[in-house]
């Protein structure tokens, strides 16, 4: 029953993927509902027996040292169970997003959610590294035919082309990371792993941890390897949602939190993931406040967020990171959903948050889903992002002044930006010619759903600690200070965009440099593309005509030039003057000698006697001179 978990999925897949075009799209989307549900209540169904005593599936045995198996316990489970019941949701949000591509070959869209979903799961339910591996890849070419699932359009083709190329640099990482542990462990089963690891020389140790670490900066979208994450937004809504809610940028956070007892060893490691997760924290926040890009703005929460997580990781509270990933994938899927509800609403047409307002009267469940999971968002209580962010501010401040001072000021900027996007396309005043109308009820029911998870599961939080291995704690000043900064951040945003006590328009006039700074990434996008991605084309195509064309094909050409006049020469002097003249000579040699001889046969009686007669003459001449 536990393997069905993993392997629903998969078989929605391959049923879809093959037999979709006779299916049909909509019936394709109910097998992938169907599936992802079922995974959803096999992992409820077995969620008390990992929590009271975890357990290993063997499935298969590949070599001695490599089998391929699942592992549950609570982190496993809790997070394969949170994985299905998001991704279910925006399957079935899918089909109302979707519905006008229906007939299109929309039944791919499908096939390739599936694959996204078992590869995730196969992430998060591995017993062993090359399981994980297996998932790793997966999701990444999942999200590559999802992101470019609009190839026709060159945005999107860039776009999965540059995610795929992205991740290609961290997986490098992550596979000479998953090397480097074999070599040390002597295995890749992730719980002779755990109990090796005292073993290990630290300073290797630390290289293994950074190597794998590496792979989850790419997954994740982190520094360096973050510009992917935005522009894969040029993917369909639920697409988006799911990648940034429920499978490809999670995987990162899991895999380090799964693989914690190895980076707990080395601390100069857990260092480079903190220092990396802050400043992503931070940096994304600030691209985020410049950006007006309605779903790229999430985005840029995402990776603020998935850095905080980081940086809980870095400073030693895996618990407080795993809770935040949890809660985050419930308002953050809303966000997106919400998001893609108004996109809907102007038939994909729209796509910045200027181009909108006013929506709040025209589409209501999609304003209060995008309220409540911004309130989350901005660690607002009682909401869930409230107990899950103040876990990991709280261990910032406990690990230093520093640490918590950047936690603080990335909530401040989260709680301004997320509501400035929300004030201008719900609130601000436009009028329309033809007026939006709420979305149809399978999107708006998943979003009620969201809605309802992003407020409640905060509650589960001392459930979850305890599950995990952890305490729950809440410290009230800490607390108590995050409310204000999350509302001190909403009034900024109230007062500059509802009430327009500062003209905004002429206050990015004012400071366009730092604001453009921040929309473009401190231009690290165009670092990327322009002298990177640009310079490497340059360089290849020099490569290509000075040294295959002028030097590598020169030399062949010469040697052929060469080859081809020692031939000629051989062929002139030695053939046609030396074989050629032989072989003429000997020809015409017997030619002639056969003329003259021919005359010898004449047919004439007497001369073949008298020839007969020389004959025996001679003979009897040769036996004389012999006999004496």
């Amino acid at each position: 029953m536990e393997a069905l978990i993993l392997f629903l999925p998969l078989f929605a897949f391959l049923v879809v993927g093959l037999l979709g075009r006779y299916l049909g799209d909509l019936l394709s989307a109910l097998i992938t509902i169907g599936a992802s549900s079922l995974s959803f209540a096999l992992s409820l169904l077995v969620l008390p027996k990992a929590l009271s005593s975890p357990f290993s599936v063997k499935l298969y045995q590949f070599l001695p040292f490599v089998s391929f198996g699942l592992y549950f316990d609570a982190l496993s489970s809790i997070t394969s169970a949170v994985v299905t019941l998001v991704a279910s949701l925006i399957f079935v949000y899918s089909i109302g997003y979707m519905h006008n591509l229906f007939g299109q070959w929309t039944f791919k869209f499908y096939a390739y959610l599936s694959l996204f979903l078992f590869a995730m799961l196969l992430i998060v339910l591995s017993d062993n590294l090359l399981g994980i591996f297996f998932g790793w890849e997966g999701v990444g070419l999942a999200s590559y035919l999802l992101i470019g699932y609009f190839h026709t359009q060159k945005k999107a083709a860039d776009a999965s082309l540059e995610a795929f190329v992205m991740n290609r640099v961290g997986d490098w990482l992550f596979i000479f990371g998953i090397i480097s542990a074999f070599y040390l462990f002597g295995s890749l089963s992730l719980l002779d792993i755990f109990g090796k690891v005292s073993s290990v020389p630290s300073t290797l140790l630390s290289v293994c941890a950074l190597l794998l670490f590496g792979g989850a900066v790419g997954k994740s979208g982190q520094l360096p390897l973050h510009t992917w994450l935005p522009n894969a937004m040029a993917g369909p809504t639920p697409v988006s949602a799911l990648l940034h809610a429920a499978t490809m940028v999670a995987a990162g956070v899991y895999m380090v939190a799964r693989l914690y007892p190895l980076f707990e060893a080395t601390p100069e490691s857990l260092k480079v993931v903190a220092l990396i997760g802050g400043t992503t924290a931070l940096f994304a926040a600030l691209a985020a406040t410049s950006h007006t890009d309605i779903k790229k703005i999430i985005a840029f929460s995402t990776m603020s967020q998935l850095g905080l997580m980081y940086l809980a990781l870095g400073l030693g509270d895996r618990a407080g990171a795993m809770f935040h990933l949890t809660t985050h994938a419930f308002f953050k899927a809303l966000l997106f959903l919400a998001a893609g509800s108004v996109i809907h609403a102007f038939h994909h047409q729209v796509y910045d948050i200027y181009q909108v307002g006013g929506l709040r009267k025209y589409m209501p469940a999609t304003y209060w889903s995008f309220v409540i999971g911004a309130l989350a968002l901005s660690d607002i209580f009682p909401l869930s992002g409230f107990f899950s962010k103040d876990r990991i501010i709280s261990s910032a401040y406990e690990s230093g002044t520093l640490w918590g001072l950047l936690a603080s000021f990335v909530s401040l900027l989260t709680a301004y930006y997320i509501f400035r996007e929300g004030f201008v396309m719900f609130v601000s005043k436009r009028e329309y010619e033809e007026k939006p109308h709420e979305s149809e009820k399978v999107m708006v029911l998943p979003m009620v759903a969201l809605s309802v998870l992003s407020v409640v599961s905060g509650l589960i939080e001392s459930w979850y600690m305890r599950a995990i291995g952890s305490k729950s704690e809440l410290h009230l000043s800490i607390a108590i200070s995050s409310v204000l900064i999350g509302l001190t951040g909403i009034g900024i945003a109230y007062v500059v965009y509802v009430k327009g006590a500062i003209d905004h328009s002429k206050a990015y006039r004012a400071l366009k440099p730092i604001a453009d700074t921040f929309r473009e990434q401190f231009y690290t996008e165009k670092l990327y593309h322009k002298l990177i991605a640009y310079g490497y084309l340059v360089v290849s195509k020099a490569l290509y005509r000075i040294g295959d064309r002028i030097t590598i094909d020169g030399f062949i050409n010469l040697l052929a030039f060469l080859y081809f006049k020692v031939v000629r020469f051989l062929w002139m002097k030695l053939d046609i003057m030396v074989v050629d003249l032989f072989v003429n000579g000997v020809a015409k040699l017997s030619f002639k000698t056969g003329r003259y001889v021919r005359n010898l046969q004449t047919g004439l009686l007497n001369n073949y006697v008298l020839f007969l007669l020389m004959g025996i003459v001679f003979i009897l001449g040769v036996i004389t001179y012999s006999l004496r």
